[in-house]
C-alpha cells in the first residue's frame, strides 16, 4: 500500500510543472515553519516575557528573603540574655495597651485580655513579649472596631532560669 502510494505521488510529481512544485515546497516550507513557532518557539517565547515581567517580584521576595535571613542570624549571633521575670515585663507592658487590659498567669502561660486597644500599642506590646520577656504566642483572638483591637493572646512563657 506505501509503495503504492509512494509510486503514484511520485508519478503525479514529476507531471506537475516547475511552477507547481515550487508552490508546493514553498507550502509546506510554510507548514514547517508554522509548525516549528507554535511547537517550539513560541512557548519559549511566552515563558520569556512572563520571566522578565515577573523579574522585579521575584526580586523584590529575594531581597525580603536576605533580609529576613540577616536579621535571623543576628538574633542567632545574640549572647543569651540573663534570665528575665517574663511575667514583671509582660504586667508592666500592659498600661500601653490602656486601661483595658489585664493578665491571668497559670503555671507557664499567660493570658492578656485587652479591648479598645491602639494598633500601634499592640505590636509593640507583642514585640515585647516576645523579645523582651521572651514568650512565644500559642493563641491569639482579636476583634477590630472603629480602628480600634479588642481580644486576648495566650502566651507561653519561658521556663523559669531559662536564658
Amino acid at each position: 500500500m506505501m509503495h503504492s502510494l509512494r509510486n503514484a505521488w511520485q508519478a503525479r510529481w514529476s507531471q506537475a510543472s516547475a511552477r507547481e512544485q515550487s508552490l508546493v515546497r514553498i507550502g509546506v516550507s510554510v507548514l514547517l515553519l508554522a509548525a516549528l513557532w507554535f511547537i517550539a518557539l513560541r512557548p519559549a517565547w511566552v515563558s520569556l516575557k512572563t520571566a522578565r515581567a515577573q523579574a522585579p517580584l521575584v526580586r523584590a521576595q529575594y531581597e525580603k528573603v536576605l533580609q529576613l535571613q540577616a536579621e535571623a542570624l543576628a538574633l542567632r549571633a545574640r549572647a543569651p540574655s540573663a534570665p528575665v521575670d517574663a511575667k514583671a515585663v509582660l504586667e508592666n507592658g500592659l498600661s500601653a495597651l490602656e486601661k483595658n487590659a489585664r493578665m491571668a498567669v497559670v503555671a507557664e502561660r499567660a493570658t492578656i485580655s485587652f479591648k479598645d486597644a491602639a494598633p500601634d500599642a499592640l505590636a509593640r506590646y507583642m514585640e515585647q513579649a516576645r523579645l523582651m520577656a521572651q514568650a512565644s504566642t500559642l493563641e491569639m483572638h482579636f476583634n477590630q472596631a472603629a480602628g480600634l483591637w479588642s481580644g486576648s493572646l495566650v502566651l507561653q512563657l519561658p521556663a523559669p532560669g531559662a536564658p
